[in-house]
């Protein structure tokens, strides 16, 4: 369940980095989609790193390097 929400985001993440590269390239001076992409990027980001967090936290994910 995790891994499956993860990826999503991942991807979700990846599409909106693309996207924000789109509207860099193509959208004129003053409109502001690509800042607001990327805004959205960091709140995925931030969303991603709080699930894994809680993933490990709650020992629905573990880490497989011996430490």
């Amino acid at each position: 369940m995790f891994r499956v929400a993860a990826l999503l985001i991942f991807a979700a993440i990846v599409t909106a980095l693309f996207t924000s590269l789109w509207f860099m390239m193509k959208d004129k001076d003053g409109e502001k989609r690509m800042a607001n992409t990327l805004m959205i990027r960091v709140i995925l980001s931030a969303a991603l790193l709080a699930l894994v967090l809680f993933g490990f936290l709650t020992g629905h994910l573990h880490s497989h390097v011996p430490w």
